[in-house]
């Protein structure tokens, strides 16, 4: 082969490898911690979010969701979202709870009173004002709220008012103001990691617990549970939330179609999250649970003086009445 052909050949060969499109190698990549597993609402959410924003940047974006912890748990998830070290993420309330606990009265029995309360809290004046705080101290973003469902007492005896409860055994995660409340309506709290309820329950070190349906379901608390009491004393959330420092580094239009998607997955697992909890007590029912419905104003009534005691104790001043008074 003439040399010239050679060295034409080469130089074709080199070009081509320097003027590959940018679009080819260029992929934006958004990972998404969560501390969730699958199979349940806010990750359909997720992969949602993943899919609309997939699509809306034209394949320029490539979203990674990282389940059950595997980039740490709700500490280390949050720390990362401060530092900027992970782009976007799912997880409960550990952003206030470790973080900034003076703010967490919203997550206490009896606090929220319904689901109709709950968004009153979270889109109006006061959710913006926790929000914010996570923006101006930590650099977060708060971009989206899942509701969870409502937590709910098992027992094996029916339980229909505060008396009811009285000296029954009570798992408890370590957490003092959920143990003061239901000390306050006399049930006697046992503190347990959550891996290990089952076994307390089948074993008698504790006779009742509380939980979302969807968990009483699918950790089949069932099994050593006969009475599902719909008291509904704690309406629980997951936030979809984005690192401002990464978020700042990207253009107007990205900005808004992260945004944009982030609120659409949240509306999404919003919808699944409402059917999901009709459709677990329907199954519950089906396993053999009987179903209460006690009085709850009587709970409410009753906890009230000690709800008053914690605002004083470990909530930011007035913050609990602000909750409570919303109408």
């Amino acid at each position: 082969m003439n040399s010239k052909i050679k060295i034409w050949i080469i130089a074709a060969a080199i070009a081509g490898i320097f003027f590959v499109p940018l679009h080819a190698t260029a992929k934006m990549r958004i990972n998404m911690a969560s501390s969730y597993g699958p199979g349940n609402p806010v990750h359909y959410g997720l992969e949602k979010f993943k899919e609309l924003v997939e699509k809306r940047s034209n394949g320029e974006m490539e979203v990674f969701i990282h389940l059950l912890g595997s980039m740490g748990g709700e500490r280390d998830i949050f720390e990362a979202l401060s530092s900027g070290s992970v782009e976007t993420a799912a997880m409960g309330s550990g952003d206030i709870s470790i973080f900034h606990p003076e703010y967490l009265c919203y997550d206490v029995p009896y606090v929220i009173r319904d689901v109709d309360h709950l968004w009153k809290f979270w889109n109006g004046p006061l959710g913006k004002e926790i929000n914010d705080v996570l923006l101006k101290r930590d650099n977060v973003i708060v971009g989206g709220i899942v509701y969870r469902g409502a937590r709910n007492l098992t027992t094996n005896k029916p339980v229909k008012t505060p008396a009811d409860l009285n000296g029954l055994k009570l798992r408890l995660p370590e957490f003092k103001p959920w143990v003061e409340v239901w000390k306050s309506l006399g049930a006697r709290p046992t503190v347990v990691p959550f891996q290990e309820v089952y076994m307390a329950l089948k074993t008698g070190v504790a006779e009742a617990q509380e939980n979302p349906a969807a968990s009483i379901y699918s950790l089949k608390f069932y099994e050593n549970q006969k009475y599902l009491i719909l008291t509904e004393h704690l309406h629980g959330v997951a936030k979809y939330e984005i690192s401002k420092l990464w978020f700042d580094t990207l253009k107007e239009d990205e900005q808004k179609l992260v945004m944009g998607a982030m609120k659409d997955a949240a509306t999404y697992a919003n919808d699944l999250s409402l059917k999901a909890d009709v459709e677990f007590k329907k199954k519950l029912a089906e396993k053999g649970m009987i179903i209460i419905e006690p009085d709850k104003e009587a709970f409410i009534k009753a906890v009230g003086p000690t709800l008053e005691r914690l605002s004083k104790e470990f909530w930011v001043p007035g913050l609990y009445e602000r909750i409570r008074d919303i109408k």
